[in-house]
């Protein structure tokens, strides 16, 4: 936390090591059911299992990043 990071997981751990080793991008986007830090500063841990913003999110991210090569001719 003292670094700023803000999420931990294990499979986009995996698919950052192997971008870094092809020189390419790679970007996680994430659905949280459950934080610890929510829970133990006592605030509300709402359970919902729409992924919908996740997904809105993702297309939104990648139309960026496209966008962004085209205009630098990749």
């Amino acid at each position: 936390k003292r670094l700023g990071v803000k999420a931990s997981e294990m499979e986009s751990a995996a698919l950052f090591v192997v971008a870094a080793a092809l020189g390419c991008r790679c970007g996680s986007c994430f659905h949280v059911v459950w934080n610890q830090e929510r829970e133990a500063a006592g605030l509300d841990q709402k359970m919902s299992e729409d992924t919908t913003s996740s997904v809105r999110v993702s297309v939104e991210a990648l139309k960026l990043l496209i966008e962004e090569d085209r205009k630098a001719g990749r």
